[in-house]
């Protein structure tokens, strides 16, 4: 499998205060990973440790202060956020075809209609039942399937996921899952899923990193970082992990 996503030694600091001239403070302090096509990685790690920062990073969106990102392939990025990544004003039709009308593939949504039917199929949407309904007439798990839809129109070989299922309950959350499952083992995707929840990421990914104050402390397979952790941060998130499953039931 060739590389999707080459990662070596990316740092990036913010300046605190509302000009940003204040205390510099490093999110992401020297991180390195590949993920391979046809693999998921998974980063974790608990809020403020640097690992969103990461996703922007390898996604274009922010610069690293040094080291270096190689993406091989075309990306697609999913948000945490279903509620505020759609505009509420577009129909979900053209929602879904906003990437390739924004690159210039496609000159309006009915130029591309047959593509924006497959990428909704892929989320289990269907196309006449949805295709006019506002953002606002779905409900969250139907609006993360439509921004995930929008990010495979464009048909990316690297799909990036920032915290997809944080703001979703918990019977959602495994709906998306099965959406994501699908996707990993039907396409050769680089998938890298950004989470904080270590029992959604294991059932996803071939392989873990965990992340603290900007650094990754400890990586493995899926049965390495739940089986064995040898960081503390580690076994507090599989005991949370495991707590939340038994209050659940």
């Amino acid at each position: 499998m060739s590389f999707g996503i080459s990662a070596a030694g990316i740092k990036k600091a913010y300046g605190t205060g509302l000009s940003g001239k204040g205390r510099i403070v490093e999110a992401v302090g020297g991180v390195s990973f590949t993920v391979k096509h046809g693999g998921a990685f998974g980063l974790i790690g608990p809020s403020g440790c640097g690992k969103s920062t990461v996703a922007r990073i390898v996604a274009g969106i922010l610069k690293p202060d040094s080291g270096t990102v190689e993406v091989n392939g075309m990306c697609g990025f999913v948000s945490q956020d279903p509620y505020s990544s759609l505009s509420p004003v577009m129909r979900l039709e053209a929602v879904v075809a906003e990437p390739l009308i924004f690159g210039g593939k496609a000159k309006n949504t009915r130029a591309c209609s047959d593509e924006v039917r497959g990428a909704m199929a892929k989320v289990q949407l269907d196309y006449k039942k949805y295709r006019r309904r506002l953002p606002s007439e779905l409900s969250g798990g139907e609006r993360q399937r439509a921004a995930i839809a929008r990010a495979l129109i464009g048909k990316p070989r690297v799909l990036i996921l920032d915290e997809p299922v944080s703001m979703l309950d918990y019977d959602v959350k495994y709906e998306i899952m099965d959406i994501l499952q699908n996707l990993v083992s039907e396409n050769n995707y680089a998938i890298l899923l950004i989470s904080h929840d270590i029992g959604f990421v294991k059932d996803l990914c071939t392989y873990i990193a965990v992340m603290d104050s900007g650094l990754i402390i400890e990586e493995g397979t899926p049965e390495q970082i739940c089986g064995s952790p040898r960081e503390e941060l580690t076994q507090k998130l599989v005991m949370a992990s495991l707590d939340l499953k038994k209050y659940l039931g």
